[in-house]
């Protein structure tokens, strides 16, 4: 196999990895979004709902973020190298919220006491870090493609802070996290046999989705005063303008087949949603990683020898054959429920 196949391959599991970790482990962060906002009669069930929905899947789905660092840091580490160097402060933010969004999460959903104070605590803390975590999510991804990179730079702030900090990247961040409070609220109407419930999960997925479109508007906009050029990348590539306008047109049937509580054709068309916008990112930006001030660096350009390319694809490929069916076990196993009500332990009274 030669190295543009291998570097070929190593491609398609980044973006299918990147993929999978929006449209799982994002409607994650989206659960805690959601319960940022107020709920009124809603917000118990809502909290209970959400534990029984995420508590078995939550660390599986970051499965694909190590899936993806190990990519970059064993098949491009040139790449690899000035990420971890240039957007340092967004990175340690990022695995700030995820460490402590899974910690209070698992002292929320298995502590023994349901009703003290500590589970205002890890309830505050999982909803601020699960915004935190996606917001520096799209902060991330934004800066990739300004251009404020410079490599081996000595000065701190162009070093660390100018290649990230500004408005288009953290308007990224306010879009990432409301595309994962969207795909949460539209998996959480499959998740209840509530009909009241399902109707509240539905409303907020139509927000939510409203929401998307106007700070996917906002992105484009803010990348121009930011000089990046996204306008202009996307018209000039017709794969790009194609996915848009896909992801678009989903938005009415997004909205029809939600309103309707057809739960897994809203999940499916969510998930194609997501994917085009994804796409048409990809194909602005193929085939560079990252844009350095004076630099385009390509998947190609920072790509490792071509033995340790061929260790990684066979690692990747033979891990694929467990991952997969192990993925799909594991979802049948704990998503076959009744619903999250139908789980709490009942009271005395009620026995």
């Amino acid at each position: 196999m030669s190295e543009v196949w291998l570097v070929n391959l190593l491609i398609l599991f980044t973006g299918a990895s990147l993929l999978l970790y929006v449209v799982l482990g994002g409607a994650d962060y989206g659960a805690g979004i959601l319960e940022l906002l107020p709920s009124g009669e809603y917000r118990e069930r809502q909290k209970k709902l959400i534990n029984v929905a995420m508590g078995p899947v939550w660390e599986a789905n970051h499965m694909w973020l190590i899936i993806l660092v190990v990519i970059l840091f064993m098949g491009f580490p040139l790449a690899f190298q000035v990420l971890m160097t240039s957007l340092h402060l967004p990175v340690v933010a990022l695995l700030v919220g995820i460490v402590v969004r899974g910690a209070v999460f698992t002292f929320r959903h298995y502590d023994a006491v349901k009703d003290d104070r500590s589970q205002r605590i890890y309830t505050a803390l999982f909803c601020f870090s699960s915004l935190w975590t996606s917001i520096w999510l799209g902060v991330i991804a934004a800066s990739l493609f300004r251009g404020q990179m410079v490599i081996d730079s000595r000065d701190f702030h162009e070093a660390y802070v100018a290649p990230w900090w500004g408005l288009f990247p953290f308007t990224m961040g306010l879009f990432v996290s409301a595309t994962f409070a969207y795909l949460a609220s539209l998996y959480l109407v499959g998740e209840s046999t509530d009909k009241e419930l399902m109707r509240f999960f539905s409303r907020r997925a139509f927000i939510f989705n409203c929401l998307v479109v106007v700070l996917g508007a906002a992105v484009f906009f803010t990348s121009w005063l930011d000089g990046v050029g996204l306008v202009e990348d996307f018209v000039a590539s017709p794969l790009s303008l194609a996915c848009l306008a896909g992801a678009t047109t989903l938005f009415l049937a997004l909205w029809l087949a939600s309103s309707r509580h057809h739960v897994y054709l809203a999940r499916i068309l969510a998930a194609g949603q997501v994917t085009l916008i994804l796409l048409g990112w990809y194909f602005v930006h193929a085939p560079r990683i990252f844009v350095a001030k004076g630099a385009e660096i390509t998947f190609y350009q920072a790509a490792a020898p071509k033995a340790t390319l061929l260790q990684l694809a066979i690692a990747l490929l033979v891990g694929s054959i467990f991952i997969f069916p192990s993925l799909f076990y594991l979802l049948k196993v704990f998503k076959s429920h009744p619903g999250a009500e139908d789980l709490e332990p009942q009271s005395e009274e009620q026995l």
